[in-house]
C-alpha cells in the first residue's frame, strides 16, 4: 500500500511541476505512426561523455548533443506489409499484424497491431527457434499518441517464447511491463542543427523468460530495458534513443543513435513526389526521375533494410537493374544534402 502511495505522490508532484509552465510540449499522432513504406535512418555514435540529463528545469531544458561522435555504422528501420512476408519470416504466428518493421543491422521482423494512436508490439520473430509472440490480446505499447509533458502510459503483456534446448516443457515470457512517461523538455542541439520543442520519453521495459520444466520454473531469465527517447512533433519517431538493456543484471552495450536531420519541420520518411520511378511495378529495369536538385546519393533497400544497390554520383533519369533480384518490395532512398526520401517499387 506504501508503495502505491508513493508513487502516486511522485505522479501528482510530476504534474504539478509541468503545470506550473503552460507551454507544454505535445508529440501528436500525426507524424508519428509508421506505415508501410517509411524508412528510418539513424546514426550510431560514441556514449562517451553523453549526458541524457541536459541542463535546465524540467520545462525548459537544453540538450547539447552538438558534439557527438559517430562510430560510422548506421541502422534503419523499414515498415513492410505482413501480407508480403513469408511463413519463415514468422507472418503466420501473428494473423492480426498491421506492420511489421525490419531492423538493417539485425535479422527477423518485429510485428505490430496498431491503432490510431497507438503503435503496439505484440511479439518478434527471427526464426522458429527464436521468436517471442504475446498471448491473450495483450500488446507491449511502445508508444501513445498524443502525450504532452508531463502524462504518461502503461501496458502489460504475456506470452510464449521458442525453447532454448531439448528437455523444457514450455518457454514464457511473463509479466511484462513497460512503462512510458514525458518527463522532460526544451531545445535540443544535434550536430546537424537545432531542434526546439523537444519532448524527452522516459520508457522501462522489463520481462521474465522462464522455462518449465515439470510445472516448475528452471530458468528465470529478467530482461530490462530503460531507455530515452526524444521526440519533434513534425519528425517521424524519435529523433534521439539512448537506452541499455540488463539481461539478469549484466549491463548489456549502451544504444546511441540520432537521425541525421537538419530541419526540425521536415517530414523525411513520407513519399516524396520530387522523386518518380517508373515503371512501377517493374520487371526489373527503372527510371529514377527527380525533380529535386543536388541529388547526392541512391540507394535501393529490399525488406530487410539491406543495402542491395547504391549510387555515389546518380544522373538524373537513371535506371537501375533489379531482374536479379527476388520479386517483392523495394525501397529506393534518394539522398540530398539536407534530407532523403523513401519511394516503394514493386518488382514482378
Amino acid at each position: 500500500m506504501k508503495k502505491k502511495f508513493t508513487i502516486s505522490i511522485f505522479a501528482v508532484f510530476l504534474f504539478v511541476a509541468f503545470n506550473a509552465n503552460a507551454q507544454l510540449v505535445t508529440i501528436n499522432e500525426t507524424h508519428q505512426m509508421p506505415t508501410i513504406g517509411d524508412s528510418i535512418h539513424y546514426l550510431d555514435a560514441n556514449t562517451f561523455g553523453f549526458d541524457a540529463l541536459g541542463v535546465g528545469p524540467v520545462t525548459a531544458k537544453v540538450w547539447d548533443f552538438s558534439a557527438l561522435m559517430n562510430t560510422g555504422s548506421s541502422v534503419d528501420f523499414t515498415y513492410v506489409d505482413p501480407s508480403t512476408l513469408t511463413p519463415a519470416d514468422g507472418k503466420d504466428s501473428f494473423p492480426t499484424a498491421t506492420i511489421a518493421r525490419a531492423e538493417s543491422a539485425a535479422p527477423g521482423y518485429f510485428y505490430y497491431e496498431n491503432t490510431t494512436n497507438n503503435i503496439n508490439r505484440i511479439g518478434a520473430y527471427v526464426s522458429v527457434s527464436n521468436h517471442m509472440i504475446y498471448k491473450g490480446g495483450t500488446v507491449a505499447t511502445e508508444f501513445h499518441f498524443p502525450i504532452t509533458a508531463g502524462g504518461s502510459y502503461n501496458s502489460t503483456y504475456y506470452g510464449r517464447y521458442s525453447t532454448l534446448g531439448a528437455g523444457e516443457d514450455s518457454v514464457t515470457v511473463e509479466s511484462g511491463t513497460l512503462s512510458i512517461s514525458a518527463d522532460m523538455q526544451g531545445q535540443m542541439i544535434l550536430p546537424t542543427g537545432t531542434f526546439n520543442q523537444s519532448l524527452r520519453l522516459h520508457v522501462i521495459e522489463s520481462f521474465h523468460i522462464k522455462a518449465y520444466i515439470f510445472g516448475m520454473a528452471a530458468v528465470d531469465y529478467l530482461v530490462s530495458d530503460d531507455y530515452y527517447y526524444w521526440f519533434v512533433d513534425t519528425i517521424l519517431q524519435p529523433l534521439v534513443i539512448y537506452g541499455i538493456t540488463t539481461v539478469d543484471g549484466t549491463a548489456q552495450a549502451p544504444v546511441l543513435r540520432y537521425q541525421p536531420i537538419s530541419s526540425p519541420t521536415t517530414i523525411t520518411n513520407n513519399n516524396i513526389e520530387l522523386i518518380n520511378l517508373y515503371p512501377n511495378p517493374t520487371n526489373g529495369i527503372f527510371t529514377v526521375k527527380s525533380g529535386a536538385n543536388n541529388i547526392d546519393k541512391i540507394e535501393v533497400l529490399n525488406s530487410l533494410g539491406q543495402i542491395i544497390y547504391q549510387n555515389l554520383k546518380p544522373q538524373n533519369n537513371l535506371k537501375i537493374d533489379l531482374s536479379k533480384y527476388s520479386k517483392g518490395e523495394y525501397f529506393v532512398k534518394t539522398y540530398t544534402k539536407d534530407n532523403f526520401y523513401i519511394n516503394k517499387i514493386a518488382l514482378n
